[in-house]
């Protein structure tokens, strides 16, 4: 059977009101936080690998580090979050489906990610997210199908609203809470490297 060909969308041009300055350059672990998941995608079996960004940095980090790595430059950043979903996948072509991740959750693991892709190869008509027993969270893949319905989706509105209009096509791989956590405010740095430092999850960073 033809193994089905995955885009993989890293969102990284969000303004972090709520942390006061620009998160993704900040340290976290000796490493800075947009760091994390450029590691862990040029690592996985999607391709096309495109990184969908405004911050100079990062661009030029990519173009040192992973040349394989697309960047594609977000000139609206201010239209959202429906925005960087747009870029991503006019720049993905034609694709079975495409995962959306982010940058803020820098404790997902490489085997998460694997499994996530792992599972869209045996479902590819399905919605794959994230679940750890909890709440629901990225990255998540969506089918081809559901592509066009993103494109449409306007503002800061995310694969969120295309995913409640077709729960019965949802399906969910387990992961630990930890990797679910996003740095929204600086509080939320602190308490993950305390976390971190007192081995209070599954899985210290190397």
């Amino acid at each position: 059977m033809r193994r089905k060909k995955i885009a993989l969308v890293v969102m990284a041009s969000g303004f972090g009101k709520r942390y006061g300055t620009n998160k993704l350059l900040e340290f976290f672990c000796g490493k800075k936080l947009y760091q994390y998941v450029l590691e862990l995608v040029a690592d996985s079996e999607a391709s096309p690998i495109i990184v969908v960004t405004r911050f100079q940095e990062i661009k030029e980090y990519i173009l040192n580090h992973y040349p394989e790595i697309q960047v594609v430059w977000n000139t609206h950043p201010e239209s959202g979050i429906s925005e960087s979903l747009r870029l991503g996948l006019n720049a993905a072509g034609e694709v079975d489906g495409c995962c959306f991740m982010v940058c803020d959750q820098p404790l997902f693991k490489k085997e998460s990610l694997s499994n996530l892709l792992q599972k869209f190869q045996e479902n590819s008509y399905s919605i794959i997210a994230c679940n750890d027993g909890i709440r629901r969270g990225n990255p998540v893949i969506f089918p081809y199908q559901f592509l066009g319905e993103l494109m449409e989706l306007t503002g800061d509105q995310g694969g969120r609203q295309v995913i409640l209009r077709h729960k019965e096509k949802l399906l969910e791989i387990a992961v630990y809470p930890e990797e679910l956590m996003d740095i929204d405010c600086v509080a939320d740095k602190y308490e993950m490297e305390r976390r971190l430092e007192n081995n209070k999850i599954h899985e210290v960073i190397k």
